[in-house]
């Protein structure tokens, strides 16, 4: 059975922040509180309550006139059928924007694109041990884009290569004036495509990004995902072994999610393991979930690897994930993404001092 579906593109108030916007999106698309609450891990408490604030944010009454409401008052546009699947249309608090392969080239050109950063602390200690740069798309009539509304165009297009390059760069320049600050072996973890790994030149920058924070103070780490999986073959492990050779490690990101990470496991020489965020955050309520980061755990023990649980949001994950073994600690718990200077400000001149 074919499916139609249809874009709602409607202005909200600036003060229903990103994961309200979310909740509405869900919401819009037919969600119930238990399916919600299923979907992002929280108690169906917890999701009522933030429902409640929300319809109060948008004069919505009730479940009942939940489209009622919604149309009077943001005057929404509806836009049928499937579409180009070359474009994203993106609801955004301000204005609609269409995300196209040319739109991401203009915005590569402006500088657009920005390094967030997320600390990574050592389970043990609460350190500050390390951190994964992410990109955010800084549009400037749109706002923030989230990178899940073009990371997916920018791979298939190739564009993503030209954009690592940036945000490698940016990063570099942000640390550098507070290197003496970082800690000795202070990982940075930086998000790697299969079009990354294998462009020209790529081996380069990631040296000079670690030339430029000092060979001896930084580790650079690579993290691969399985969205744009790099192919196992001699090539491909030849760059690994010469990106090894200069202290540059790598990372399977989003682990236990599929069988490509098992596969780059058994392929390439890779140092740590990011234990994906839906068994971290479920793990002390599935027993299935913590079976499978007790495995997770023991596999990468026994070739020594280090490994850090995603997606820590409460401070009874971040026990749990202490008490299984796990070195390293990231999440909403700690701190989301910042922007490079508020980074800065708020954990590594901290942490300095």
């Amino acid at each position: 059975m074919e499916e139609f579906g249809a874009t709602v593109n409607l202005t909200l108030p600036g003060i229903v922040s990103e994961k309200e916007r979310l909740l509405l999106k869900l919401l819009m698309e037919g969600m119930s509180v238990t399916e919600i609450s299923q979907y992002r891990n929280r108690s169906a408490k917890t999701i009522s309550h933030q429902k409640k604030q929300l319809y109060e944010k948008l004069g919505i009454q009730s479940d009942i006139t939940f489209w009622r409401d919604i149309f009077f008052q943001y005057h929404p546009q509806v836009i049928s059928g499937t579409g180009n699947k070359n474009n994203f249309y993106i609801p955004d608090n301000r204005c609609h924007h269409i995300v196209t392969p040319e739109a991401i080239s203009l915005a590569l050109e402006n500088h657009e694109f920005k390094p967030w950063i997320q600390p990574v602390f050592c389970a043990q200690t609460g350190v500050l041990t390390g951190c994964e740069v992410l990109v955010r798309w800084e549009h400037p009539q749109t706002g923030i884009i989230p990178p899940d509304q073009f990371i997916p165009l920018a791979e298939s297009s190739g564009l993503i290569v030209i954009m690592t390059r940036q945000l490698m760069k940016q990063t570099a320049d942000i640390l550098m004036p507070v290197k003496h600050l970082l800690p000795d072996n202070f990982h940075i973890g930086i998000n790697v495509s299969a079009g990354c790994f294998l462009a020209a030149g790529f081996e380069k920058e990631c040296l000079n990004l670690v030339k430029k924070l000092g060979n001896d103070k930084i580790k650079l780490v690579l993290e691969l995902t399985e969205r744009n999986p790099i192919p196992v073959t001699p090539e491909a492990r030849a760059i690994f072994d010469s990106l090894h050779q200069h202290n540059i490690t790598f990372a399977l990101d989003d682990f236990g999610t599929g069988y490509a990470t098992y596969r780059y496991l058994q392929a390439f020489p890779v140092d740590f393991i990011k234990i994906d965020k839906s068994f971290v955050q479920m793990a002390s309520v599935d027993e299935i979930s913590g079976h499978i980061v007790d495995n997770i755990v023991e596999l990468a023990r026994k070739p020594g690897l280090s490994i850090v649980a995603e997606g820590v949001e409460t401070q009874e994950q971040a026990d749990l994930m202490i008490g299984k073994g796990v070195h390293f600690l990231q999440g909403y718990l700690y701190s989301p993404p910042v922007p490079g200077n508020k980074f800065i400000s708020e954990w590594v001149m901290k942490a300095g001092g």
